[in-house]
């Protein structure tokens, strides 16, 4: 499910309530304990993301072009889209989503079904969910346990301007061997991201995100990055 197939869908359907959409550029620079277990390098990425939240659910999704200024076959590609279906008179909704990452030589997808929850108040969200999941790779394909999750915000003002601290966060447990020997022989896995936006003005954000994992993108431990973002907000 691209980000291309996330707006479709969401200009189809009825009961939109509102969405949003942005253009952002973003450098990101690993810590040197990465850089000190890996070959990772550091590198900068063009993303084109949105989401829409409808009376019935809501969708996201992003696309990204990564190694910007980089010879072509140093190219690579990242994508996902997510859809939440509320289930009727609950918090409760069917969850899917499908993360895929395209470079030479590689590829991975990445597929989630289950379920989600939404918990939410005065400028704060909570999204947590739980699925199966299931993999198609270069070096593996098939059932890969189980994915939790969630996606936390948090709206304030300070200084007369906007902003939000945002983190979203998955958990791989149970994966299937196969596919652990790739990401540090452990059946357990996390990724994720912490970050702080500062709005601005309507067009305009920056942000400083700091990029985690552990066993996992092909490197066993733990793994670091700082991303700094400049992003246009249609």
């Amino acid at each position: 499910m691209t980000l291309l197939m996330v707006f479709l869908v969401s200009s189809a359907l009825a009961e939109y309530q509102y969405g949003f959409g942005n253009l952002s550029v973003n450098y990101l620079d690993w810590d040197s304990g990465t850089q000190a277990k890996s070959t990772k390098k550091d590198f900068t990425y063009i993303e084109i993301e949105g989401g829409a939240q409808h009376s019935w659910g809501e969708l996201y999704g992003f696309f990204d072009f990564e190694n910007i200024g980089q010879s072509s076959d140093s190219v690579r590609t990242a994508s996902k889209g997510s859809i939440s279906f509320y289930l009727p008179n609950t918090k409760f909704g069917l969850y899917a989503h499908q993360y895929s990452f395209q470079s030479l030589g590689f590829s991975e997808q990445n597929r989630v079904i289950g379920f989600s929850y939404v918990l939410s108040g005065e400028g704060w969200w909570f999204k947590p969910f739980l699925g199966f999941h299931d993999v198609i790779q270069t070096f593996y394909t098939g059932p890969n346990g189980y994915m939790g999750g969630w996606v936390f915000g948090y709206n304030f003002t300070a200084f007369s301007y906007a902003f939000t601290i945002i983190d979203w966060h998955e958990i791989e447990f149970e994966r299937n061997q196969n596919y652990a020997a790739g990401n540090g022989d452990s059946k357990t896995g996390i990724n994720g991201a912490l970050s702080l936006w500062w709005s601005i003005n309507s067009s305009i954000s920056v942000g400083q995100q700091f990029r985690y994992a552990t066993n996992k993108l092909g490197t066993g431990g733990d793994l670091g990055a700082w991303i700094s973002t400049l992003k246009y907000n249609f």
